[in-house]
This record gives C-alpha cells, sequence and structure tokens, in this order.
C-alpha cells in the first residue's frame, strides 16, 4: 500500500491508498494540517477506509454542477454545518409547511452533503458549498455511533475554488484510473 497526495496539507489535500484485495481505498482530506475525517475507535485513529465508489460519484457530481447555492432557510449559524444543526429545530402545527421546509432541507442536503453517499463507512459529516471564489467545508460530527469520536467534531474551512477543484479532481481521477 502506498499512500499518495494530492495537494498541499497545510492548506487543502487529499491523502489516499488503494487496496486492490478488497476494493477499499484509505482516504483522509487535510485542511490547515488538520485531518477532517479522523476519528478515534478501540484506541486508535483511524481514516475513513472503504469502498468509495458512492463518494466519488457525489464528489464528481458535485464538481460538475458547482454553483453558488445558498442555504435554503434562514436560521443562525455562521457556516453550512452549523445552519443545518440549528435548522432542524424546525415545527409546524401545518403539515404542509412542515413537509415542504424538511423537503427544501433536504433537497440542500442532496446537493452539499456527501455524507448520504457514504455507503455505510465511517466517515466525517461534510458539507461543500460555493461562495464566491472559495469553497466552504464544513463538518459536523456531534451526533455519531458511540464506538466513535471524531476528532474534529465541529468546523468550518474556506479553500480557494481552484484549488478545491484542483484536488478533488485529481484525485477522482487517480481513483477512476485505478478502480475503473
Amino acid at each position: 500500500m502506498t499512500n499518495s497526495i494530492i495537494g498541499n496539507k497545510s492548506d487543502f489535500a487529499v491523502e489516499y491508498a488503494f487496496f486492490d484485495d478488497t476494493h477499499e481505498t484509505e482516504i483522509a482530506v487535510y485542511i490547515r494540517n488538520n485531518n477532517i475525517l479522523a476519528f478515534k475507535q478501540g484506541g486508535h485513529v483511524l481514516t475513513t477506509k472503504w469502498n468509495l465508489d458512492e463518494l466519488v460519484e457525489w464528489l464528481r457530481n458535485y464538481l460538475n454542477t458547482m454553483e453558488e447555492d445558498p442555504y435554503p432557510v434562514q436560521t443562525d449559524g455562521r457556516y453550512a454545518a452549523e445552519k443545518d444543526i440549528n435548522a432542524r429545530d424546525f415545527d409546524s402545527e401545518n403539515i404542509d409547511d412542515f413537509d415542504a421546509y424538511y423537503d427544501e432541507l433536504d433537497a440542500w442536503n442532496v446537493r452539499h452533503r456527501w455524507h448520504p453517499a457514504s455507503s455505510g463507512a465511517i466517515l466525517a459529516d461534510v458539507y461543500f458549498q460555493l461562495v464566491g471564489d472559495s469553497v466552504e467545508v464544513s463538518w459536523n460530527n456531534t451526533d455519531c455511533e458511540e464506538e466513535v469520536e471524531f476528532v474534529n467534531p465541529l468546523g468550518v474551512s474556506v479553500v480557494s475554488r481552484i484549488e478545491f477543484e484542483m484536488t478533488v479532481d485529481g484525485f477522482l481521477k487517480a481513483y477512476a484510473d485505478h478502480w475503473f
């Protein structure tokens, strides 16, 4: 197993290794020298290792359709992950209003949150949102399984769009070249 890295860990990078006998890929996403996918389990610090086909497909789609798309409701919070936490407190006696509100949140999350594409992997809950010439990368790992504790439970960082696109596209091409 050989680890490869695309980007600069001190800003934004993806580090990965392929496991040919299992079709698994180990992945770390570094922002400001911190692997935002790192978690503690069984006394060890690990990172995501899984068949990432669905996640890679989601990332390719996000990269190909990336456009400014603000969080869909007014709520407290400085960034997408924080807003999503606060937006989930909404309630209404009117079932149509309730359903419409959560349908809008869910539709936005499908476009900006990669966790639904995890295919069962232990994966940080990361949101991506284009804001001008930058991509806001935020995460919320405060609500996870008992035996898993994420090293970086909640946070945000801003990466230049060009750097984000080059790094993610480089990883996606390496993944496709290796597995497909």
